[in-house]
């Protein structure tokens, strides 16, 4: 029995408050990246989010029990907020690399430079 994510919610307590209710609703949740998004929240937003957590084969109830819970009278924000259930988009695998070799070559490329430029006004 492993654990799948159930959503990503962007606000740690709107994740706890979820994770509250599919408890209450009889599903085993738990948020996930709570401890570190204390701290570095901007990284967990701009990653998708607090992970919601669920065992396998509750997923899928849970996603429904979500479901319900956004369209609740009171609770629901519109149309032009994309619910819990709507996933950020992958980042290609091309787009990764991309993003590595620039971060490589600042760091190794940057030291280099200064280098040059101390070894040219000595």
């Amino acid at each position: 029995m492993g654990l799948a994510l159930v959503t990503r919610i962007p606000n740690l307590m709107e994740a706890h408050i979820a994770a509250g209710a599919l408890r209450s609703a009889g599903v085993a949740a738990e948020v996930f990246d709570g401890n570190f998004g204390a701290m570095e929240a901007p990284v967990i937003e701009g990653l998708g989010g607090y992970r919601l957590m669920a065992p396998q084969e509750q997923v899928a109830e849970a996603r429904e029990t979500l479901k319900a819970l956004r369209a609740s009278p009171g609770l629901s924000t519109g149309e032009e907020e994309p619910p819990w259930g709507a996933l950020p988009p992958a980042t290609s695998s091309a787009a990764r690399k991309k993003g590595m070799r620039i971060v490589a070559a600042l760091f190794l490329g940057g030291p280099m430079i200064v280098w040059l430029i101390l070894s040219l006004l000595r």
